[in-house]
């Protein structure tokens, strides 16, 4: 009879997470530009709101020559080249595709997504598509075929033209040279602009752009052909007093600005630019890129993940609020993603990963050069019961001893949270510590033998994960 209940409990949430995974991926951006970062990297990333039943892992994808290959979305086989390339990722079990987080051999990373929310009038104009672009498959696609940040932003392109969107998200997505914010509004119409090396952004489930007459297309700007003329055949356009559109406006309108977002934009002022933060204001729309009052470190957005509105009238456990926060229970599989300019493509990338609540959990540093990962970290089907297996807690894999330390911190976060969080702490600036010697020493060993590097970084991380 137990099992017959939890067989059934189990049909109702896969038949509710299917039916909205959309709504259901609440999460955070943020970027930090390589010339106002501690380590002259870019930084971008986010945490992942969900549910607490879903589980996440990382592993490696290996490249492929292989052909007639497809991803597998819906009812519809989307096409892969016959040639696709190696990449870390993040996904969630029963999802394998959603990459999450993903940074392939070439140094080319996207995270992705943060849902957001535009207009009906918008998506009555165009609707979202079945089965089209949606954050469960479109990293690992853009991760497995592009090269380049560029190459990325084509492919991402010609997918909405092919496929259209099913969601509407933002993502970021990086190389060497430099990194990109990209909105999708609704099934057809996106735009990515490039970020600026010395700003940051902070950014909840919300668009962020306004007018974009400083961006040039092609060169700082990509966007679909009819991003502009639809809102103006509409008749919903809204211009600036200049006459530039105002794609906030246009697509989203202040009616869906909303605390449970923008305290989170809000806040990033607060923690990485308090000199621009002011008091909070639902109704004002916060700047996507501003300058840092400081130079930011990884450590920094570490906590930024863990964030409960400390120090402010809407911290939960300071006013007996109920805010949404950032170090939200309901995480999974968080990232920090480091590209470093002047280390070789195939090693460049460190994703900080953490599996469960980041509040409790630690982040530990993933390189692309990697080829494989600790077995209970990853995810192994034969290892477990077939039917929705994904929505059991196993003690097979590493997520659910975070998750339940993690369950039992945040009962009392002064009797047992602060302790456990400054334990994660003290191993976190350890590995921060470092990491710079183990980079040196790969690089160096990287230039005479490829593959050793790969070997030495696997057991490095393999170490840490174990």
């Amino acid at each position: 009879m137990k099992r017959t209940i939890k067989f059934l409990l189990c049909v109702v949430f896969a038949v509710a997470l299917m039916a909205g995974m959309t709504s259901a991926l609440a999460c955070t951006g943020y970027y930090v530009g390589k010339d106002v970062s501690v380590n002259g990297t870019y930084i971008t990333g986010h945490t992942v709101d969900i549910t607490t039943t879903v589980q996440g892992y990382v592993t490696v994808v290996e490249a492929s020559t292989e052909p007639g290959r497809t991803i597998t979305v819906g009812d519809t086989e989307v096409p892969l080249p016959d040639v696709t390339y190696q990449y870390t990722a993040t996904p969630i079990v029963g999802y394998e595709d959603a990459a999450n987080a993903a940074s392939n051999e070439y140094g080319l990373s996207i995270t992705g997504a943060v849902t957001t929310y535009v207009s009906d009038a918008i998506l009555e104009a165009d609707p979202r598509t079945t089965d089209g672009i949606s954050e469960m498959w479109v990293s690992s696609y853009i991760a497995a075929t592009c090269t380049t940040a560029r190459e990325a932003l084509e492919a991402y392109g010609y997918l909405m033209e092919t496929y259209g969107s099913s969601e509407c998200n933002t993502f970021l997505i990086t190389d060497q040279n430099e990194a990109w914010y990209l909105e999708s509004y609704s099934g057809h119409q996106w735009i990515a602009v490039k970020c600026p090396d010395d700003c940051v952004a902070v950014f909840g489930n919300e668009c962020m752009l306004g007018t974009v007459e400083d961006y040039v297309e092609g060169e700082t700007m990509y966007c679909s052909e009819e991003l502009f003329t639809l809102p103006e055949e509409l008749g919903v356009a809204v211009y600036d007093e200049d006459g530039n559109m105002d794609l906030y406006e246009t697509y989203c309108g202040s009616d869906l600005l909303s605390d449970g977002s923008n305290l989170r934009t809000w806040y990033g002022h607060v923690l990485l630019a308090p000199s621009t933060a002011g008091d909070y204001d639902t109704k004002t729309r916060y700047d996507l890129f501003y300058e840092p009052d400081e130079l930011v470190s990884v450590q920094d957005i570490l906590e930024l993940t863990r964030a409960r509105f400390e120090g402010t009238e809407y911290c939960p456990e300071e006013t007996d609020g109920n805010a949404r926060v950032i170090g939200i229970e309901r995480q999974i599989n968080c990232a920090v993603i480091e590209t470093y300019p002047d280390l070789p493509a195939a090693m460049c990338v460190v994703t900080w990963n953490c599996l469960a609540n980041a509040e409790h959990s630690v982040y530990l540093p993933m390189s692309n050069l990697i080829t494989a990962v600790a077995d209970i970290y990853a995810n192994n089907p034969d290892d477990y019961v077939e039917d929705f297996s994904s929505y059991y807690y196993r003690l097979d894999i590493a997520f659910t001893h975070f998750k339940r330390l993690g369950s039992l911190a945040e009962q009392d976060r002064t009797m047992w949270g602060d302790g456990v969080r400054a334990y994660w702490n003290s191993v976190e600036t350890a590995l921060i510590a470092e990491l710079p010697s183990i980079l040196e020493e790969t690089a160096a060993l990287y230039a005479e033998d490829p593959e050793a590097a790969a070997e030495s970084m696997t057991s490095y991380y393999i170490g840490l994960q174990e």
